[in-house]
């Protein structure tokens, strides 16, 4: 490589207005999507999810049920525009590749968790309502068919765990890989996304029973409250050039 190759590769480009208009974006996406996701959870209610009995009838009576379940969903859609600010910031070196991976595996998460959305704020609602109209001697039928319907979920929210965590580890990967993040932003997601990981696998053996691993769901608040702060500074600063 010559001289003037290397100061090529190594200077600072301006990023350009799609782009610090998509990392603006990206940043106030996080902090928003967290508000919707807080305000969702006020209304969730429901007690103890792997005591089905004891949550059926606090489903069937939420009135905002399906409205809060939409809500967490565009959520998570919102949050996905820091994702993808995250990818199209990630401009040099080996890091751009497992950004790209992180990217569509984050895609399919998205339509994973629209599946989940869909059967936890309509399909549950519905067979809450029926168990608990349902006369004596149709009880036993109706609560099958809820636990059915309830594992159903338990499978989709293990494989959006999953996949999620994926994704997250590909983009943490990323960011260690290169210059554009702090190593510790990067080395922390890798953390968080072994966790989320290990922890998908407990929720498909052993449904939404309490699990340490779980933290890994609180942590992820904190960690995207950074990554906002990083993609904010960096809609006003240079980029490499790849």
């Amino acid at each position: 490589m010559t001289k003037i190759e290397a100061e090529k590769h190594s200077s600072p480009i301006t990023p350009t207005l799609p782009d610090r208009v998509l990392f603006r974006l990206g940043a106030v996406s996080i902090v928003l999507a967290l508000v919707l996701g807080a305000v969702a959870m006020g209304f969730h209610g429901g007690t103890h999810p792997e005591d089905l009995p004891s949550v059926l009838p606090q489903y069937a009576a939420n009135t905002h049920w399906e409205l809060v379940h939409l809500v967490q969903f565009a959520a998570d859609v919102v949050m996905l525009i820091a994702f993808l600010a995250l990818y199209r910031s990630i401009v040099k070196g080996g890091g751009v590749t497992f950004a790209r991976i992180g990217m569509a595996v984050a895609l399919v998460a998205e339509a994973i968790y629209g599946a989940n959305q869909a059967v936890d704020g309509v399909a549950i609602k519905f067979v809450a309502q029926e168990w608990v109209n349902a006369s004596a001697i149709e009880k036993t039928q109706a609560f099958r068919v809820a636990a059915a319907v309830r594992h159903i979920e338990i499978g989709l929210s293990s494989v959006w765990t999953l996949t999620g965590g994926i994704s997250l580890l590909f983009f943490g990967i990323a960011m260690t890989l290169g210059r554009d993040y702090p190593k510790l932003l990067g080395w922390s997601g890798i953390v968080l996304a072994v966790l989320q990981i290990a922890y998908s696998f407990n929720l498909a053996r052993n449904g939404f029973i309490g699990s340490p691993l779980a933290i890994a769901g609180l942590l992820f608040a904190p960690w995207t409250l950074w990554l906002a702060f990083c993609l904010w500074r960096k809609a006003g600063k240079n980029l490499p050039v790849s």
